[in-house]
This record gives structure tokens, sequence and C-alpha cells, in this order.
């Protein structure tokens, strides 16, 4: 089903345009970002009936920052403006030059004062990983209560309201690894569409893992659809679940659907490569024979026998790939 259809496609994905451009000779130093990113954006109502936007951030890693705007009515989007100035501290203070859309004139600039007061810090680890890539540490995520105290709009009378801002600041502490080649892998299962023989007009299908399956029953008279999806809880290569059965056109629940499973391995494992300079792909699938029986809490009942494969595909880029297993 899937088989070598997998192969190229996923690395083309991967490595279109630049990856190995220059590949490394060996893993390179972590990259580590210690960073403080501040934001602030803001909704404000006026007295003409407009709605202004504003928008504001600063990182300490550039020592950059900036604000923008745009203002929008019944007739679309007439005014904004961007590369504007913000400076986050006790209070907030930024200011940016709003442009006629069409003409890209000037009409003014755009001032909005607010005073940050701080919450409490919430701190979240980070353990992910990509691949043999790993990133590690910590994020410090502190929300402002911003209150607007002066907010200035050529043309129009702002209308500030309490709740119109929000802003907060996040300290990134991050650590990603970075190997001489990196490694990709991916495991799926699916099995075929198979018809319920003695339930007219069904169908399932398999997906998920063979440690997890995922059924999906379908009963599609061409009137009123009915569909029952959920997980299959294995003991073995045996397994069962149950979902409620219920119309695709109401979402109404018509009765409760039991499913019962028994997947056995069809045949050995079979594996295809493709490798080029820089990167190598490995695709292998495994058969499986999926017994499936149905029953409903109103009276229904059918079987299938479907054709099933577990696909495991695994990615080397870098510069030994073609030669690593």
């Amino acid at each position: 089903m899937k088989r070598m259809q997998i192969l190229g496609g996923v690395v083309a994905m991967m490595l279109g345009g630049t990856v190995l451009a220059a590949p490394v000779a060996a893993a390179a130093a972590p990259t580590v970002i210690k960073n403080t990113v501040q934001e602030l954006s803001c909704v404000f109502d006026t007295l003409e009936g407009g709605t202004v936007y504003f928008f504001a951030g600063a990182s300490s890693m550039d020592q950059s920052s900036g604000s923008g705007m745009f203002v929008e009515d019944e007739t679309g989007v007439p005014f904004s403006g961007e590369g504007g100035t913000a400076t986050f501290g006790s209070s907030f203070t930024g200011t940016v030059t709003m442009r006629d859309v069409d003409t890209g004139q000037a009409v003014g600039e755009v001032s909005v004062v607010a005073s940050l007061e701080r919450g409490e810090p919430r701190t979240d680890n980070i353990r992910e990983r990509s691949g043999n890539s790993w990133t590690t540490g910590s994020t410090v995520t502190t929300d402002y209560t911003v209150l607007a105290q002066t907010v200035t709009v050529p043309g129009y009378t702002v209308l500030p309201e309490a709740n119109d801002c929000s802003g907060s600041e996040i300290i990134f502490d991050v650590r990603t690894t970075n190997p001489a080649a990196q490694v990709y892998g991916d495991t799926e299962f699916e099995s075929a569409i198979c018809a319920l023989e003695g339930l007219p007009y069904g169908e399932v299908r398999l997906t998920g893992s063979v440690q997890e399956p995922f059924f999906e029953v379908v009963i599609d008279d061409q009137v009123n659809p009915l569909k029952a999806s959920g997980e299959v809880l294995m003991q073995g290569h045996r397994g069962s679940g149950s979902a409620p059965l219920s119309s695709l056109v109401t979402g109404d629940q018509v009765a409760v659907l039991n499913l019962t499973l028994d997947l056995q391995r069809a045949g050995r494992r079979q594996a295809e490569s493709v490798a080029e300079p820089g990167w190598k792909e490995r695709v292998s699938w495994v058969p499986y024979h999926a017994s499936v029986d149905v029953t409903t809490s109103d009276g229904r009942a059918g079987r299938a026998k479907c054709d099933a494969e577990q696909v495991t595909t695994k990615i080397i880029i870098g510069p030994h790939a073609a030669q690593q297993q």
C-alpha cells in the first residue's frame, strides 16, 4: 500500500532547497538560545466605529524591538503601519507611523502608553526529540496585566477598556544538539478498506500501530450514513474496542458498536533503500492479516478479512549517510 511510494517523497520534502548544500563532517556544537522575548497586543474600539489593532515585541538576543498597527472598519483596512518603536519596563511605550493603505502616505503617528503589572512566573521544562537531535532546557513565562493609559490614533477617538490589551515575557534557556548525521524515523500501520460481510453497506479500516490500532467503521446507505471510530485495546495479537455508532447527518447516536480484532503476521519483513551522496532512505514493511468482527447494540453484525501493512521509514542525512544502515 505504501511501500516504495514513500522513497524519495519524504526525502524530497526534507531536503528541498538547502539541507545538502553544506553537509558537516562532524557533530557541530550545540545551539544554545538564551533570550528574553516580550510581547504586547491590543484591540481598541473607537467612537467612529472602526477597530484599532496594535501589537509590539522586543527580543534581548539581538536587542531588537518594534511595533505595528492597522485599522479595520466596514470598508476593510484603510490604515496600517509597521516598523515602529517599543519600550518595555514597568510600563510600555510604543509609537508607529500610520499610513493610508491605498496611497502609502503617512497620516500621523499612533502612540500607546500602558502600565504593566507582572503576574507569577510559570516554568515549563523542555525535553523534545527530532530524529536523533535533542532540545532540552526551559522557558519561564510571566503574563502581564496591561492597562492602556493613553492611546492616540489620528482621525479616531479611541475608547479604551480594561481588557483591551494583553502581554507577556518569555525567558528562553534552550540547548539543541547538532549531530553529524540527522536520523529520522517513522512507523505507520494501515489496512485496506474492507467490506463487512453480513452488514450491508458496512466497511472497516485500521490505522495507527500494531500495538495500538485505531478502527473506523462506516455504514453508508447513501441516506443516513453512520460512523463509529475508536481504539482497539490489544492483548497479544487479539484485541477489542467499542464506540458510539452515530449519524453523520444529525450527529445522533443510534447504537453502540463493538469490535474484536485478530491480527496475525502474514510474511517476512522486506526492505528497500535509496541512497545518494549526503542522504539515505530505507523503507521496510511487514504484512499482516486482520480478522475483524463487528456487532452493534441494535442487532447488526459483520465480519471482514483485511490485508494490512506496517511500514517503517528511516532517513539519514549526513556526509556518510549512504554507508550507514
